[in-house]
């Protein structure tokens, strides 16, 4: 009998590998070219409250709604893709990552995690080592209005809607 498949058997896994990003520790890279629009990962699984979720872990988390998170796999590729302040990659529907611009075989795939993180007190030194580095990351409420306008709807979904007040 074949066994199910697993998130690290889908198509977008196989365009990827898990390799040393220098002081960042582990980092996620092309496997091969990935192009304009594709579909580089799928952070879907089991959503759950913060309150759920042992603290050690709230640094791999995927934030999906104001309350709601979803933990991937340890060892996964979700669970080591690193955040740049000039990511080659951006959010797209709830849990999609999808390619920004063409990235080249070799090439670390970022995300900016800005773009995910609806907690105000969230606060992160940032290591993307990038010219326009903001050396700090935070919630999405924090960035330049410049920024947000340049990400448009390319962020998670529940952070383009009101903060939910009953």
């Amino acid at each position: 009998m074949p066994r199910p498949k697993k998130k690290e058997d889908t198509a977008e896994a196989a365009s990827l590998q898990i390799s040393d990003a220098g002081a960042k520790g582990k980092g996620v890279f092309a496997a091969r070219r990935i192009e304009l629009g594709e579909v580089v990962w799928d952070y879907a699984g089991e959503e759950e409250w913060i309150k759920d979720i042992p603290e050690k872990l709230w640094q791999y988390c995927f934030q999906v709604d104001y309350d709601k998170y979803v933990v991937p796999k340890e060892g996964s590729v979700g669970w080591f893709m690193n955040h740049s302040c000039v990511p080659n990659a951006v959010i797209m529907g709830r849990t999609k990552i999808v390619a920004l611009r063409r990235i080249e075989k070799g090439e670390e795939v970022t995300f900016d995690y800005s773009t995910n993180v609806g907690w105000d007190g969230f606060t992160m030194e940032c290591q993307c080592g990038m010219k326009a580095c903001r050396k700090t990351v935070k919630s999405y409420s924090f960035l330049p209005e410049d920024l947000k306008g340049h990400y448009g709807a390319c962020v998670s979904g529940f952070l383009l809607r009101p903060f939910p007040t009953s």
